[in-house]
């Protein structure tokens, strides 16, 4: 919910609505200041929390519904010597070493970036089904070493790719 703002911007003002609807209810004014403050926040609270258990519900609902297989599920994470290439069920890509990876590694998981906005998530407390994380992680760092300093991960002649440049052609617009 912290990521959506809009939902923010909807759910706040509706939050606080509640609160103080029920902070100023009629039966609610012959209370103590204390009394009256503590059941407008527990209301808050309940309504805040049926909708967060509403938003849940419904995404796993989703989840079990979805006709989209292969994003929920066991992936294969396998060094090659054409990229890293990740495969399920019902998918298998490639990136290949021309990808500008990035790895980046908590107390709980490896973040494997292989554009700006997608990572393979690796966890560190489950054990993989072969090898091991810190192994994996070694060798994945050591061929985008290889390749980055120019030589093939595979041990043969390479460059890493040109950048593109324009010589000729229209003048650009701003």
């Amino acid at each position: 919910m912290l990521r959506q703002r809009v939902l923010l911007f909807v759910a706040i003002p509706l939050l606080i609505f509640v609160w103080w609807s029920t902070y100023t209810y009629d039966e609610n004014r012959e209370l103590p200041l204390p009394v009256r403050i503590a059941v407008a926040t527990l209301t808050a609270a309940t309504c805040a929390g049926v909708g967060i258990l509403a938003g849940v519900s419904i995404i796993a609902a989703q989840s079990f519904f979805r006709r989209d297989t292969g994003v929920l599920g066991e992936h294969t994470l396998e060094i090659t010597d054409e990229g890293l290439v990740e495969s399920t069920e019902v998918n298998r890509s490639l990136a290949n070493w021309r990808t500008l990876f990035r790895i980046h590694e908590t107390s709980r998981y490896a973040y494997i970036y292989v554009s700006l906005g997608n990572a393979h998530v690796v966890p560190k407390a489950k054990p993989p089904l072969e090898g091991s994380v810190p192994d994996f992680l070694r060798e994945l760092r050591a061929r985008i070493t290889k390749f980055q300093q120019g030589a093939a991960p595979n041990g043969g002649p390479a460059a890493p790719p040109p950048i593109p440049t324009v010589t000729d052609g229209p003048p650009s617009v701003s």
